[in-house]
């Protein structure tokens, strides 16, 4: 039996992305359980995602060349992300906190 299951895969800058907001939060905000609970909430909702890699959203802004961008929502944040169906891959392209300026996330896709 074959799995229709998506392999995930963070860019370097989702890594840092995901880095400097775990740092805010256990840092900045001295709330190391609540970094740990947010990075455990990006990789469930990585997981659901590689067994249903099109439920995300396609994402409609002037910014975006492609039209193949998706996003999902984990907590208060965005994950941008591509699917390549050909090798069965989902690449996350940034993580943002919802309320950022997200043009100007977007411009950098």
């Amino acid at each position: 039996m074959t799995s229709d299951k998506y392999q995930w895969q963070l860019t370097e800058i989702a890594e840092n992305d995901i880095d400097e907001a775990t740092a805010y939060i256990a840092q900045e905000l001295q709330n190391p359980d609540a970094a740990s609970h947010l990075l455990d909430e990006i990789e469930n909702a990585l997981d659901r995602l590689s067994r249903a890699p099109f439920t995300g959203r396609i994402v409609n802004n002037n910014y975006i060349k492609r039209n193949d961008v998706r996003r999902i929502l984990v907590m208060n944040y965005i994950v941008y992300y591509l699917v390549d169906d050909s090798s069965n891959n989902i690449i996350v392209l940034r993580f943002a906190y919802n309320r950022r300026n997200q043009s100007d996330i977007l411009e950098t896709i």
